[in-house]
């Protein structure tokens, strides 16, 4: 596991699919106060051993920009940070502690194509 607390990432929610079924993505906005655990995984894909990041990305409150907390608005919204890896959402959580008050986001990011 590689963690390592970055300045910002940016994220393009998926807005909608264009008529060739590829997705399109709306504006970059950049969130600042995160953490990022990055982690391999190893799979083979026509007899060739290919080797992927899964990370898990988590956003501090408070934020400049209000945060959805809607887990369908994130799901496939690309992340790029700071070393332009390009990661895309699998999974959004809100975080909240014991007074119910929103505290932080964690995604879940797989790299590569969605």
């Amino acid at each position: 596991m590689n963690l390592s607390y970055k300045q910002s990432v940016e994220i393009s929610k998926k807005e909608k699919v264009n008529r060739w079924g590829e997705p399109v993505y709306g504006e970059k906005i950049v969130y600042n106060n995160i953490e990022i655990e990055k982690r391999p995984i190893f799979q083979t894909v026509g007899g060739r051993r290919e080797v992927k990041q899964k990370a898990i990305l988590t956003i501090f409150e408070p934020q400049a920009i209000p945060i959805s907390t809607t887990n369908e608005e994130w799901e496939g919204a690309r992340v790029i940070d700071e070393d332009h890896n390009v990661f895309y959402v699998e999974k959004y959580e809100p975080k909240y502690d014991e007074d119910n008050k929103l505290i932080k986001h964690q995604l879940n990011l797989l790299e590569g194509r969605y």
